[in-house]
């Protein structure tokens, strides 16, 4: 199918030049892909749900040129293993296993990568001054809000729908211009919003899952905001939920981008996630 080559093609750019390989986690076997001089500050790039690591192909190659970029597929995305199951403390304790072999990388996440790598940093930061895993955090419009329970519910009946309205929906409410591709062939992503994977993270996900502000307020690393303005996706209040609760955070605009800057804006994207952070 049509789809499956144009996904194909996507993870042979990610791939080009690069290592991939597998790495072992307790939730199995994680795909791998690492590109960049050996040497360089690290970066880890988690991507969203029903995602995998073939969505950084138009980013991957700006940041590898400055960048050591290990880029994985989740547990139960891409070629990565199904996990044992899809609790986001499973998806979170095999990012940690594969961040530990690193040099204190900067985390990088899209939506649920953005979610896992705020739970990831909020288990490894230390208090103020004290030494750390992580060098900080690039959050591409994260998911994971403490927010009232109504206010998720209109994402997750989108993101569960699977007929051409609902997609057609979905396409309306998380891209500013839906790439070509997507609006052709509708199906892709009925297909990946309906993965077993995606659908059981989103049926194992529980209260305690959801970042608070105390979470935010702990962290002790510099953290950047890149938000798509577009994104009608998360629920409204999402991202005044993470301005109010990191205050200190660089912050970056991307005005021509919805829910999913990679596929969008990608350019702008790799420049953000480039830009030296602020004095603090």
């Amino acid at each position: 199918m049509l789809q499956d080559l144009a996904l194909a093609a996507m993870r042979k750019l990610v791939e080009h030049g690069g290592q991939s390989g597998w790495a072992a986690t307790p939730a199995g076997p994680l795909r791998y892909v690492v590109r960049g001089p050996v040497g360089a500050p690290e970066l880890l790039l988690l991507h969203g749900l029903g995602d995998s690591l073939a969505g950084w192909a138009q980013v991957v190659g700006p940041l590898a040129r400055e960048r050591r970029v290990h880029l994985i597929d989740l547990p139960g995305h891409g070629l990565s293993s199904r996990p044992p199951d899809f609790c986001l403390e499973t998806l979170v304790n095999s990012v940690r296993h594969y961040a530990e072999t690193l040099r204190a990388p900067t985390v990088v996440g899209h939506s649920l990568g953005g979610w896992i790598a705020l739970r990831l940093a909020c288990a490894s930061s230390p208090p103020a001054g004290g030494s750390r895993r992580l060098s900080g955090l690039q959050l591409i419009n994260p998911g994971g809000a403490r927010l009232d329970r109504a206010a998720w519910a209109p994402f997750r009946e989108l993101v569960s729908a699977r007929d051409r309205r609902g997609v057609g929906r979905y396409l309306e409410v998380a891209f500013h211009r839906p790439p070509l591709l997507l609006r052709l062939l509708p199906g892709e992503v009925i297909r990946a919003m309906w993965t077993g994977t995606a659908q059981g993270i989103l049926d194992a996900i529980a209260e305690q899952d959801f970042v608070n502000e105390a979470d935010l307020a702990a962290l002790h690393l510099p953290v950047r905001i890149i938000w798509g303005a577009r994104d009608r996706l998360l629920p409204a209040g999402t991202l005044d939920f993470f301005r109010r609760g990191l205050p200190d955070a660089d912050f970056v605009e991307l005005p021509d981008s919805g829910h999913l800057p990679h596929l969008e804006s990608p350019r702008a994207l790799a420049r953000a996630l480039l830009l030296p952070w602020r004095p603090g």
